[in-house]
């Protein structure tokens, strides 16, 4: 069995009187598709606004490979090799899908500022191993051929995509896809579903947020259950779908209930 690449001890995040997440434990093993499900206002947001440093948790404990991320900055979090999508597109609408992966390939480079500026040999060095990453990263999610193409003239779909593929630019262990189906047709939800799972097989980490369950279950190894800032399930898909406590807190109807 694999280790854990990021574990959460009993995390609790209240904001003011509001409770957002109760003594939440579970760990992402290495190279697993981890879904993270619950209802609306569960918490899932909300876990990986703590993992990725937007929020400081109220107390527990969050490691990524074995160290604390308690009180690292945002962007030595990207840095250390966590990155993520989010629920509304941020790409830059300006910039072309190429360059807008590049953006992220800056997180390593050594030339700096003064570097770029003046075209030193590191700098043009750099510039060409990041177009060539960049170009590898837009093929291997499947969008390569719009590579030229300004993001804000993107069909939607390719967007979505655009944006794991830049998250993967800055080179992450583990990768956070905040509902990555959302607004898809299932003929594009089958494509993500396989995008992912080509993710993992490449050795990435996935820890996915998602309402749609049917994707979720299709491509998780594992699932963990959120309801109210709670976990009340955490195993494989086919035993999380057929929990009581999940069914419940999906449907708000008691087990017992005829």
């Amino acid at each position: 069995m694999s280790s854990p690449i990021l574990s959460l001890k009993n995390v609790t995040m209240r904001f003011g009187g509001v409770t957002a997440l109760s003594d939440v434990t579970f760990d992402v093993k290495e190279k697993e598709i981890l879904g993270l499900i619950g209802p609306n206002g569960a918490g899932k947001t909300t876990i990986f606004n703590v993992i990725t440093g937007v929020y400081q948790i109220t107390s527990g404990v969050i490691e990524f490979q074995g160290k604390s991320l308690k009180g690292i900055k945002r962007y030595k979090i990207t840095r250390g090799g966590i990155a993520r999508t989010f629920q509304n597109i941020r790409l830059w609408g300006d910039m072309t899908a190429l360059e807008n992966v590049m953006t992220a390939t800056d997180t390593h480079k050594r030339s700096g500022l003064v570097g770029g500026l003046f075209g030193s040999p590191v700098s043009r060095r750099e510039e060409r191993r990041d177009k060539k990453r960049a170009q590898e990263l837009l093929d291997f999610i499947g969008i390569g051929e719009y590579a030229d193409r300004l993001a804000k003239n993107l069909p939607y779909g390719v967007q979505r995509r655009l944006e794991i593929a830049r998250a993967l630019g800055t080179e992450p262990k583990l990768i956070l896809l905040d509902e990555p189906a959302a607004g898809f047709n299932p003929a594009e939800k089958v494509e993500l579903a396989k995008v992912i799972r080509k993710i993992r097989d490449a050795g990435y980490t996935v820890l996915l947020i998602e309402h749609d369950m049917s994707l979720v279950m299709k491509v998780s190894d594992r699932v963990v259950v959120l309801d109210f800032g709670q976990k009340i399930a955490d195993d494989v898909p086919i035993k999380v779908q057929d929990d009581p406590r999940v069914i419940e807190a999906y449907l708000g109807v008691p087990e017992d209930a005829s």
